[in-house]
């Protein structure tokens, strides 16, 4: 069974590459078992998400065109 630190190694890791397959189930494992990294889990993807459009914004606000 992961630890937590193990668990939100693998969660940065994958939002650079493909997790194996033990990696992903081991992680799915742990988040059954352990709400706050559940939780981390859907924070880090929403950050992810988030981020390219934070991205476009700066740079809209940065060249004058702000909406």
């Amino acid at each position: 069974m992961l630890t937590c630190k193990q668990a939100t190694q693998l969660m940065s890791a994958s939002q650079d590459r493909t997790l194996t397959r033990k990696e992903h189930w081991s992680l799915k494992m742990h988040e059954m078992l352990c709400k706050g990294c559940r939780n981390c889990h859907q924070q880090i993807d929403l950050l992810h998400q988030l981020g390219p459009e934070w991205q476009k914004r700066l740079e809209a606000d940065e060249s004058g065109d702000q909406k």
